[in-house]
């Protein structure tokens, strides 16, 4: 039985729908991967995939719904932060947390183009402008390029293989302490 979304229930065949899709979808991005060739790689027919989505942008959606799902626990989080300064501490951590759990969608979340288009024409996207005002001084464009200079880059370690050797930990570690610095956070000290 399908849901209102039109998705079949989960199971062992959606998860590896998935990972095959996400693979895909790295390698040769979303435009360059079809249907066809999803199922080809499976080893099933194509109406195999279409028994669990009806579109492919129904599946990239599908594959990136953690992703989003963190980002909007995110965003909740910031929005119950007071001061520019600790809502940009916390977009921080959220984004490095984000990259590091989900380093595969996230680098194609920001990655691929067609992600991008299908994601600022989806619902999921609202409430992106009123957080960059919570977080950006519009009086101060520095911030802003900093933070773009930020999320454009943090895809860049995650496909490193040299870094991917240092661990998830001191990964997370390390692009926190470059972002903060990157993004001039003054963080409050911790009380003994």
């Amino acid at each position: 039985m399908a849901s209102a979304t039109g998705q079949r229930p989960r199971g062992a065949g959606r998860l590896q729908l998935h990972g095959v899709a996400l693979r895909l979808f790295a390698q040769n991005g979303v435009e360059g991967t079809s249907l066809q060739a999803i199922a080809d790689e499976m080893g099933v027919s194509k109406a195999a995939v279409y028994y669990h989505y009806k579109t492919k942008d129904e599946l990239v959606l599908g594959v990136l719904a953690p992703v989003v799902e963190a980002l909007e626990a995110m965003v909740a989080r910031i929005r119950t932060r007071r001061g520019r300064q600790a809502r940009l501490d916390e977009l921080l951590t959220g984004v490095v947390n984000l990259a590091v759990d989900y380093h595969e969608q996230f680098a194609v979340m920001l990655g691929d183009p067609a992600v991008g288009a299908l994601l600022t024409t989806h619902a999921l996207t609202q409430g992106w402008d009123e957080l960059a005002h919570l977080v950006v001084d519009p009086s101060d464009p520095s911030t802003r390029i900093a933070l773009s200079l930020f999320g454009a880059g943090i895809v860049g370690p995650l496909r490193d293989p040299e870094l991917s050797k240092l661990g998830p930990e001191v990964l997370r570690e390390q692009l926190t302490t470059l972002g903060r610095r990157l993004l001039q956070i003054r963080r409050r000290p911790t009380p003994a």
